[in-house]
């Protein structure tokens, strides 16, 4: 792991030479995938949403979602299907008091109402920031949120998904903590060094227990981002850390959308690897099409799980705030316990 982490210097020189090369880039972008990496931005003033007065913005959604899925039976574990309704609903309020701005996330479903992230940032210049507080953990490609998805879904069978396969001891990605964060972007590059309390397991600094994790971006040409990230975290009562390596390289210079993922976990002595591979494509303002690929090598106490999962998903754009989305999956499992997984999603998104 110290190799990985070392292999960050060579993205933070370039960076640097490459911002100290570049005056006119100096100036901080908005939040657009073509025009600038947006890890370390101030993406709170300036966003989109409902105003509730002149420094608040009010945004949110309401998913709703059919689910069908169907795990394979083999020698010890029996089939299954699950047919679901699930509702959920996000509601943030961001406000801009600059230098000074916050952000406040309310997650909501039909057992709970809980806090995703509530954070403070101070605005240094239009280039640097200090955020702390509960704050979204910044290794991975995909988003936290459904507006933000390219499917129903996200990539990864075993690290982020609550099946009846195999899942990890811990969920892998898209975490939410509570820490504090410095933060560079000046649209071609962003960094963003952070201490927390956890990452993945840990909510306090009892016995030492501390993460740190670490991530640069370098917009490399407009619409096309190379991002490497490491975190580690300290797990003393099992005698044992937790650590991740992430890398990932994106391309979108229109309607066309590509990543390309890899990422390498440590986990309590059990090793873990995936890799994702997508490509979305706009045809025409209410249709998009997303097909991608993840492979995933969990190895826990000698036995072996191995996932191929295969997703394809058509997503329809109604109005500027509704959209009905389709995504079929199917999982090949190399696995003594476990067969083969389907699914079958329905979504109906409502943005606002």
């Amino acid at each position: 792991m110290k190799l990985k982490f070392f292999s960050l210097i060579p993205l933070l020189l370039a960076g640097g030479f490459l911002s100290a090369q570049m005056p006119g880039m100096m100036t901080m972008q908005q939040a657009s995938a073509p025009q600038g990496t947006t890890l370390g931005a101030n993406t709170t003033s300036g966003a989109a949403g409902i105003a509730l007065g002149n420094r608040v913005i009010m945004r949110g959604y309401v998913d709703f979602i059919f689910s069908y899925d169907d795990a394979d039976n083999n020698s010890t574990h029996s089939g299954s299907q699950t047919e679901k309704f699930s509702t959920a609903a996000d509601v943030d309020f961001l406000f801009d008091f600059s230098p000074v701005t916050a952000e406040l996330h309310v997650a909501m479903d039909k057992d709970d109402i809980s806090l995703e992230q509530a954070f403070g940032r101070y605005a240094f210049n239009r280039d640097f920031n200090l955020s702390f507080g509960r704050q979204l953990t910044v290794l991975g490609y995909e988003a936290d949120e459904a507006p933000g998805l390219f499917a129903v879904t996200n990539a990864y069978l075993l690290g982020d998904k609550a099946s009846s396969t195999p899942t990890l001891p811990v969920k892998t990605r898209r975490n939410y903590k509570d820490g504090a964060r410095a933060n560079f972007n000046n649209g071609k590059f962003g960094l963003s060094v952070g201490l927390h309390d956890g990452y993945w397991l840990n909510d306090d600094f009892n016995n030492d227990n501390i993460a740190l994790d670490i991530a640069a971006s370098l917009m490399i040409i407009p619409g096309l981002e190379a991002r490497l990230g490491y975190a580690h975290e300290e797990v003393d009562s099992k005698n044992s850390n937790i650590s991740q390596f992430n890398t990932f390289l994106a391309y979108n210079p229109g309607d066309l959308t590509l990543a390309l993922e890899y990422d390498n976990f440590d986990i309590m002595k059990d090793d873990y690897w995936s890799m994702m591979f997508m490509a979305n494509y706009q045809f025409v303002d209410f249709l998009a099409a997303t097909l991608r690929y993840s492979h995933e090598d969990y190895e826990s106490g000698g036995i072996d799980h191995e996932a191929d999962r295969f997703t394809f998903a058509l997503l329809f754009t109604i109005t500027q705030n509704l959209f009905f989305n389709l995504e079929y999956s199917t999982t090949s499992m190399d696995s003594v316990s476990f067969g083969d997984y389907d699914e079958f999603y329905l979504e109906a998104l409502l943005t606002f």
